[in-house]
């Protein structure tokens, strides 16, 4: 189930490129995390799923709802890292016994009280680039070295 899920976010995505749609790129993440929350909920529920699941999807929503909104700056960052925590600390709620999760999720949510507060540039302007391949190649270390539970 999972490598077809993959298959078709991957083509929705580019049908979206294909169609103009400005904000396929972000969608992509989304689709990626749907298609492993879907093998999360459909086979015996691997703990495995769960984390990708969580991960790109905050990541993927972290990217689509500044841009949906038009929020740029410090106030797209402020959403970003906020939604990426909530993605991370949802890990921690379905599965509590694991509490790893919840170090990301501070780390992070502390990135994104900080840039509430203090209005300060702590990602510099050209880390997004970053981001996406540094998500991506984590998600896929995970996946190679977390044994499915």
């Amino acid at each position: 189930m999972l490598g077809g899920s993959i298959l078709i976010a991957v083509g929705i995505t580019y049908l979206l490129l294909a169609l103009g749609y400005e904000h396929a790129a972000s969608v992509l993440f989304v689709a990626l995390g749907l298609a492993f929350l879907g093998a999360y909920v459909v086979g015996n529920r691997p703990y495995v799923y769960l984390v990708p699941a969580a991960v790109l999807l905050g990541f993927g929503l972290g990217l689509f709802v500044p841009e949906l909104l038009g929020l740029g700056g410090q106030l797209g960052a402020l959403v970003f890292f906020a939604l990426l925590a909530a993605g991370v600390l949802a890990v921690f709620l379905v599965a509590p016994e694991r509490r790893w999760p919840l170090v990301p999720a501070a780390i992070l949510a502390a990135v994104a009280i900080t840039i509430s507060i203090t209005g300060a540039e702590l990602i510099p302007a050209a880390a997004p680039a970053y981001l996406v391949p540094l998500i991506l190649i984590a998600v896929g270390v995970y996946l190679l070295f977390e044994r499915p539970s």
